[in-house]
């Protein structure tokens, strides 16, 4: 290798790092709620520190959602490929859970105006 090809890979390695490390501190810190929609409209709106188990039933389709700890997670879903589930464990602005089968989309969401739909990439 020669040195301008060494430089390069550093410089490029050195990008990577800058870009992680403001992504973490763009999407650090405390989010205010989090948002439950049903077929693209809004179900329900919960605070973050919420204690609550949320059942959503249609027809023969049936998702259960339990906020706490400050964020929230699908326990149970009857749709077949169940990601949703998979998703985990959410807690900060920006994170979603879907189940597409069901259109259930989950968002956590904050109204501080820094981190409102910002990315590193928009930058």
């Amino acid at each position: 290798m020669k040195k301008k090809d060494v430089i390069l890979i550093g410089v490029i390695l050195l990008a990577i790092l800058v870009s992680i490390f403001a992504n973490k501190v763009i999407n650090s810190g405390d989010s205010d709620r989090i948002e439950i929609y049903v077929k693209n409209k809004l179900y329900k709106e919960y605070p973050i520190d919420a204690d609550e188990k949320i059942t959503i039933e249609n027809g023969n389709e049936k998702n259960v959602i339990y906020i706490h700890d400050k964020g929230v997670e699908m326990l149970e879903a009857n749709c077949p490929d169940e990601v949703c589930i998979k998703a985990g464990f959410i807690n900060k602005a920006g994170q979603s859970i879907v189940c597409l089968p069901h259109k259930i989309n989950i968002k956590i969401v904050t109204d501080d105006k820094t981190k409102k739909d910002l990315d590193v990439t928009t930058k």
